[in-house]
């Protein structure tokens, strides 16, 4: 059933991808949404832009970036003013990420290169001296999860994963988001997502389903300040959790803000009704080392396909997003709060969220962590929400359209 899943996803994005084609290298209405088309024009560096945005989405759609702005005050999720998308490779790109909330990264491997921005406050991107830069490894290379390419907290380290060498390439960002190589390692599995901790200390990265060679794992590898990678002790780390055999095995983790926690879901079994729950050690020779916390894995009404985790050390929460079992649509999104002391997760009042009003397959914060974007790939629609100091969910602005391809979100600068 996951397998139909996925398959699912897939299809959504051929089909957004073969929509796009019919209209050109075009942005289509201000709200990605409408059937009229008009020319996006640009070159290399983009430019335009003007707005009145808190926080912007960014989604790739094979030869440009479109962009939507909230503005919470209009009331609004629109294309900003002017904006004109940069053009890009026309193939589908690997990952995007913004690191310190004003430089986008993008990467296609059919090309092998990564593609860097530098966003302005009103909207517009500009291409970043030195980039593309040449990332030759990815040509050929099968694609990587939705975190196959990530940063560190701090915005200062850029992470990509290799699916084909099964290693993971760093660059460090420097001044005005230059790239520079900053070295590689070899994984002992094939990859699929990966992750920090909440603090930027380590690294942390999944192993394929497809990978039937392998124990199920989440290799561990402690970050220098200058990127480079060091395998953590006992890493692979394997096992059962709770009676669930290879429980090791996530689709995708993440870290909480503490760095105390990783949070992941196995998702690669359709009926896996859990989210499981990682102390991360703080200290010693095995630094870095992940096991169960207590009471782990938590118990979900639905089967987690993708998580998100609130990016502050306020009231934490987590929230996941799944599929139904006949792979047409999504179930409602659920939401937990995150115990900083002991790691359990508890189910916020009123989750599952009411069916119709909050649905979607995958999700993002802004760096704030005040609102929460929200993709559904069954209806290419991108709905975004205010989380509030219990958890529950607010949407302020109407759900419009959004393809469904790499994506990421950011604060206005």
């Amino acid at each position: 059933m996951a397998m139909k899943a996925r398959l699912l996803l897939s299809a959504v994005l051929v089909l957004a991808a073969v929509w796009l084609v019919s209209c050109g290298h075009y942005v289509c209405s201000t709200t990605f949404g409408a059937s009229t088309c008009t020319p996006s024009g640009g070159g290399i560096s983009g430019g335009g832009g003007t707005s009145a945005a808190t926080a912007y989405a960014f989604v790739d759609v094979g030869g440009t970036i479109d962009e939507l702005g909230l503005d919470t005050t209009a009331g609004t999720l629109l294309t900003p003013t002017g904006y004109i998308g940069p053009t890009t490779p026309n193939v589908s790109g690997w990952g995007m990420v913004v690191a310190q909330g004003q430089y986008l990264y993008t990467a296609f491997p059919g090309v092998g290169q990564i593609y860097g921005y530098t966003l302005s406050s009103g909207g517009a991107l500009t291409a970043i001296g030195g980039t593309p830069v040449n990332a030759p490894y990815m040509i050929g290379s099968t694609l990587a999860g939705l975190q196959g390419m990530i940063t560190n907290p701090a915005g200062t380290l850029l992470f990509v994963l290799n699916q084909s060498g099964d290693a993971v390439y760093v660059y460090q960002i420097g001044a005005g988001g230059a790239l520079t190589a900053a070295g590689s390692v070899i994984l002992p599995f094939l990859p699929e997502n990966m992750a920090t901790d909440g603090l930027g200390k380590y690294l942390y990265v999944t192993s394929a389903s497809t990978d039937t060679s392998v124990t199920p794992a989440i290799a561990a590898y402690s970050i220098s300040s200058s990127g480079s990678l060091t395998a953590v002790s006992g890493s692979p780390f394997s096992g059962n959790v709770g009676g669930i055999l290879n429980a090791y095995g996530m689709l995708q983790v993440e870290g909480d803000p503490s760095g105390k926690y990783l949070i992941g879901t196995t998702s690669a079994v359709i009926g896996d009704n859990h989210l499981y729950v990682f102390n991360i050690q703080q200290t010693g020779a095995t630094a870095g080392a992940i096991t169960p916390v207590s009471g782990s894995p938590f118990a979900t009404v639905y089967s987690p396909y993708r998580i998100a985790v609130q990016p502050n050390t306020g009231g934490i929460f987590v929230y996941s997003f799944s599929l139904n079992g006949l792979g047409t649509g999504d179930n409602p999104i659920e939401g937990y709060q995150l115990n900083t002391s002991t790691g359990a997760l508890t189910p916020i009042t009123g989750s599952p969220f009411a069916a119709g009003s909050v649905t979607g397959d995958s999700g993002q914060f802004d760096q704030s962590g005040t609102y929460l974007f929200v993709l559904n790939s069954a209806t290419t629609t991108m709905g975004v929400y205010n989380v509030g100091t219990t958890g529950n969910l607010t949407q302020p602005v109407a759900s419009v359209g959004f393809f469904d391809q790499a994506w990421t979100v950011s604060d206005a600068p």
